[in-house]
């Protein structure tokens, strides 16, 4: 039997989104799958949710820290050094001193190869901490090989310690949804028959500049666009000012963050799914839609082609005219769109938090 420490502060969060869904997904795998070795799950505030229900081979321990940054990196390393554990997995950044086998996730290295879309302290912090967890971990684990190829070109010396494993997505959640729920979500968002969507966080680095350039040259269409997500820290006033344009003004609705309940309600009432990303590390919501039995556009990125395979239509995320070309295409083409929802259901089946959380564990436990 092995101790295995978990980093739990991300799971724990309200809002999440994509890093604490991992986290969470994960934690919430763990507990169905071993029931041998012993887990003590680390957190900082009170839990929230489903986390305070483990099994008897799970003991939660709260390390309370009063100041707002560094929990990870000084708190939880001070509890490591002083009751260490055999393994360690930390689903983002790592403590700076453990004495056990430390194993780390990945998820993206945008901050190395695409700087300008951060901003200067964030960029600060993702470069100090990912070099952190990198350099100091025993395992790496990559989101996607995209993620693996980029860990490899700026530091090369890890390379063997690096195994890709795919996310995960939520298979009993989303599914296609009825006419009446579908019609329920859309009244309570007020939102019209026909509208394009896109979740996510609303900044730079998601390229939802170009996406609303590009919605702005659909002239003749009855479609909307909606975009969901809470304001990021980089070029959301930029967005604003872009969504605000005179003639699409009326047409564009930014929804804010959508909690839970709702998140899949609305990618199952949506007619299509972008997802104009320049940067990402996997692309879980492409899945989720797919899922949903929703058609899918995305950029034409290594990783979200990676994901996507051939389910979905990919356009030059540099370009609006391309993703305008692209959209206007498919939304009048619908035996295309019949073709794309069922490759998606194909290609979505491929990839499950249980297949994600048998196969970390067991590259822990190696």
């Amino acid at each position: 039997m092995s101790i295995i420490g978990l980093e739990a502060t991300r799971a724990n969060r309200k809002d999440k989104t994509g890093t604490e869904w991992y986290a969470w997904h994960l934690l919430e795998q763990f507990k169905k799958i071993d029931k041998n070795n012993k887990f003590i799950v680390y957190y900082n505030k009170t839990l929230v949710g489903d986390i305070k229900s483990c099994p008897t081979n799970f003991i939660l321990r709260q390390l309370k820290w009063p100041f707002r940054k560094l929990w990870t990196h000084l708190r939880l390393s001070f509890e490591l050094i002083f009751n260490p554990v055999d393994k360690f997995f930390a689903s983002n950044a790592v403590p700076l001193f453990t004495r056990g086998e430390v194993t780390v996730t990945v998820h993206d290295l945008g901050f190395f190869r695409q700087p300008k879309l951060y901003h200067p302290l964030e960029k600060i912090y993702h470069k100090v901490s990912h070099r952190l967890a990198i350099t100091r971990a025993n395992k790496i684990i990559a989101v996607s090989q995209a993620t693996a190829n980029d860990i490899i070109k700026y530091f090369p010396k890890v390379k063997n310690k690096i195994k890709v494993i795919y996310n995960g997505w939520d298979q009993e959640k989303f599914k296609p949804v009825s006419e009446e729920i579908k019609t329920q979500i859309k009244n309570k968002y007020n939102l019209p028959a026909k509208f394009i969507l896109y979740i996510g966080r609303i900044e730079t680095k998601k390229n939802i500049q170009n996406l609303v350039k590009a919605f702005a040259l659909l002239k003749d269409t009855d479609y909307h666009l909606v975009l969901a997500g809470r304001p990021g820290n980089f070029g959301y006033e930029e967005i604003l000012a872009l969504t605000k344009q005179e003639e699409i003004k009326d047409r564009i609705h930014l929804l804010g963050y959508v909690e839970a309940e709702d998140y899949q309600k609305l990618i199952a009432a949506t007619n299509f799914f972008i997802f104009p990303s320049k940067f990402e590390g996997f692309g879980i919501p492409i899945l989720e839609a797919m899922g949903c039995g929703v058609p899918v556009l995305s950029s034409d990125i290594p990783v979200l082609k990676e994901v996507g395979g051939k389910a979905a239509i990919y356009f030059n995320p540099n370009q609006p005219q391309d993703i305008a070309d692209k959209l206007d295409n498919f939304i009048t083409d619908r035996q295309l769109q019949v073709e794309m929802i069922n490759y998606g259901k194909e290609q979505a089946v491929k990839f499950s938090w249980t297949k994600c959380a048998q196969e970390t564990l067991d590259y822990i436990l190696e």
